[in-house]
């Protein structure tokens, strides 16, 4: 099993312009691989800051140690921690990530700290996995994101560190699909 505490952080998220270039930088410098991108994931339900909205975003997904590195493009740079501009787009840490074992109870543990829900939706279809971003207010500078405990998201979570445990440096950049 990957996950030991009752709230480990289990995935640090940066935000960047193009996930496939960031993900050929990351493995680069870092030796990190391979990521899989994922573009234009499907949402269902989506809330963005408590109203219906769609939200566009790719994802580059990475493993190093005991953590997933996500690579995220919000195509509309809407939801980032902080102000965004055209002349110069937010880039760096944009969330930390866990599983919360009640994700409801977890929404309004949040909340009761003074986070404010910027992201609520489901992955892929009405019954997919919930998932949520806070912004916590607070010098973090950056959002937290909680999943919804289920099979899925823990398989996908150990697809990732498997690849990683026995990656041999070969095309480091590849297609959720592939």
């Amino acid at each position: 099993m990957i996950f030991q505490s009752e709230k480990p952080i289990i995935q640090i998220a940066y935000a960047v312009q193009d996930v496939r270039q960031a993900a050929q930088l990351w493995s680069d410098k870092f030796d990190i691989g391979p990521f899989y991108v994922n573009e234009h994931i499907p949402l269902a339900n989506s809330f963005v800051r408590g109203s219906p909205e769609n939200f566009d975003h790719s994802s580059a997904y990475g493993w190093q140690e005991n953590m997933m590195i996500e690579l995220i493009c919000d195509h509309a740079q809407k939801l980032s921690p902080s102000a965004v501009s055209a002349e110069k787009p937010f880039s760096g840490v944009h969330h930390v990530a866990w599983i919360a074992p009640d994700f409801e109870a977890e929404c309004l543990t949040l909340e009761s700290q003074d986070c404010v829900q910027i992201l609520w939706a489901q992955n892929g279809s009405d019954t997919g996995m919930k998932l949520a971003w806070f912004d916590p207010q607070n010098a973090m500078n950056h959002f937290y994101e909680i999943y919804e405990d289920t099979d899925d998201i823990k398989q996908f979570y150990e697809f990732l560190s498997g690849k990683a445990k026995n990656w041999d440096g070969r095309n480091p950049v590849r297609d959720m699909s592939g």
